[in-house]
């Protein structure tokens, strides 16, 4: 059993004492009441184990609250992590760089060499665009995820042109959206046979609106399934526990005013975009429906 549950279960169990004793000795006085012994009973004392088991319960919501905090604080660790592996993912890689240029210019091909760091410095200033985003969280998935991709074989192409200074979502909503997108990309290009696998995260905005697009190069989907994908419990993955992630990020972007859509093309691939509305029209919208 994971400790959350654990914890949870505790928590239940406290719970459930703590409402146990109210009844019992609110019982006992009704009881007490209806007979002639009950000017001998110290009523105080019923007084106190209600208040007792009163205060239990509202810790028992104190202890809820804290668990919610260590998860987050938890989740937040473990995606530190990620993002210092991916650091050191690329450190490896161009230590490996810098061992190839070095060859090029001791086998005398200065032209080569040059060529060869032309590419690395486009390569390289793709990766870092993604320090143009503000939220550290969201970065920190982009990174992460951005090693990952490319430790399975798959190319990612990076075009990111904002800051989402103004994109007014709680993180771990945000979270949960880049998290579902980006893993199942990532599922279907590692599982693909193609000989060119490519994942492109395209985060962009516009006068009114932010828009995030992830495309992966296969599979490609029949209209039918644009729809039906967002549906609960469908999935195109073998095995139980799936088809549940697209549903809850539809949801959520729908809590947050936005808006996804799926495309699939053939020499593009399978097209997510998710949209959000700038937070002045949020404050529009919002002011126009309550005039």
């Amino acid at each position: 059993m994971k400790l959350k549950t654990k914890a949870y279960t505790l928590v239940l169990l406290i719970l459930l004492q703590s409402l146990s004793i109210m009844f019992l000795v609110n019982n006992k006085i009704i009881q007490l009441i209806s007979n002639s012994y009950f000017f001998g009973y110290p009523y105080y004392i019923g007084i106190v184990l209600n208040i007792l088991a009163f205060i239990a319960i509202i810790n028992v919501f104190y202890i809820i609250k804290f668990l919610k905090k260590e998860e987050e604080s938890i989740r937040k660790l473990n995606r530190s992590k990620e993002v210092i592996e991916a650091l050191r993912g690329q450190k490896h890689d161009f230590n490996n760089h810098l061992n190839v240029i070095a060859g090029m210019i001791q086998l005398n091909k200065p032209n080569k060499a040059l060529e060869y760091i032309y590419n690395i410095c486009g390569k390289t200033n793709e990766f870092f665009s993604i320090s143009k985003i503000e939220n550290v969280e969201v970065a920190a998935i982009l990174y992460s995820k951005f090693a990952i991709a490319e430790s399975k074989g798959i190319t990612v192409e990076l075009d990111i042109n904002t800051s989402l200074s103004e994109l007014k979502i709680d993180n771990i909503e945000l979270s949960k959206i880049l998290f579902n997108l980006l893993d199942n990309a990532i599922y279907e290009l590692e599982k693909s046979t193609e000989n060119e696998k490519i994942l492109t995260i395209d985060i962009g905005e516009s006068d009114d609106r932010y828009f995030i697009s992830i495309i992966n190069s296969y599979p490609i989907l029949s209209p039918k399934l644009y729809n039906k994908i967002f549906e609960k419990g469908f999935s195109t993955k073998k095995g139980e526990n799936h088809g549940y992630g697209l549903n809850i990020v539809k949801k959520i972007v729908e809590k947050n005013k936005g808006q996804i859509t799926v495309e699939s093309y053939e020499g593009v691939g399978t097209i997510f975009t998710v949209i959000f509305p700038k937070t002045n029209e949020i404050q529009q919208t919002a002011k126009s429906l309550s005039s």
